[in-house]
């Protein structure tokens, strides 16, 4: 790992000050032994918003496009702040001139947007959606981010993304559509929101049933049955 990456990653401000001071491009440094990660992600990924600050500033300066800076794993900056959930950092790189593409995908397919919503980060998914992260983008699993809305329960993130008109029904590479997930993990409540916003309790996966028989026990069927009938 060079100097600056492990600057960034223990939060040594002082010394990511002084590289940048001598090499500004060392901002943009990509270390193939860590996965091609710039000093960007490790700042991040540990909450060093000082140093988040100082690298997009050395960046914009040298109008480093931040979309270009992916790692091994199609990750860009602003994939990793989604999934860490910094609301003040996500901001800033929202606020990054030029702007970035909030759609970008992972190799796996994964928006910034499904990191948000899998975490359950509601500021970070309301400052995406208004910023226009869209909700119809599927990952390599085929699930939208209100998949992962259904899988995790998250009556707030689902009211969210269908308010968005996010696709309700439609089926991940399993055949199961958000309400399959909701009920398979235990969701009753989420369940129930989803029919009510339109969720069709009739389809079934690619075994052949619907999300009734998925549900992961009696007491989360019955559940929903007497509140969806």
């Amino acid at each position: 790992m060079s100097e600056i990456h492990k600057a960034a990653l223990e939060g040594d401000l002082k010394t990511v000050q002084n590289i940048l001071g001598d090499t500004p491009k060392a901002a943009a440094f990509q270390n193939e032994d860590d996965g091609n990660k710039t000093p960007l992600h490790w700042a991040i990924a540990f909450q060093h918003v000082e140093i988040v600050t100082k690298l997009l500033d050395a960046l914009r300066q040298q109008k480093i496009d931040l979309d270009d800076l992916t790692d091994d794993s199609g990750w860009n900056p602003l994939h990793t702040a989604a999934s860490i959930g910094n609301i003040d950092i996500v901001d800033a790189i929202l606020h990054y001139d030029p702007a970035p593409d909030v759609d970008q995908t992972t190799s796996n397919g994964q928006t910034a947007l499904h990191f948000a919503v899998s975490k359950n980060f509601k500021d970070t998914v309301e400052l995406l959606l208004e910023n226009k992260a869209s909700v119809r983008i599927k990952d390599k699993k085929g699930q939208y981010p209100i998949h992962r809305a259904a899988s995790i329960g998250s009556l707030s993130l689902i009211k969210l993304l269908a308010e968005k008109s996010s696709p309700l029904n439609f089926k991940d590479i399993y055949g199961f559509t958000p309400l399959h997930h909701a009920l398979s993990e235990g969701h009753a409540d989420a369940a129930v929101l989803l029919v009510e916003l339109g969720a069709d309790k009739t389809i079934e996966d690619s075994e052949g049933h619907v999300p009734l028989q998925v549900a992961v026990d009696e007491k989360t069927a019955v559940y929903f049955k007497q509140h969806t009938e």
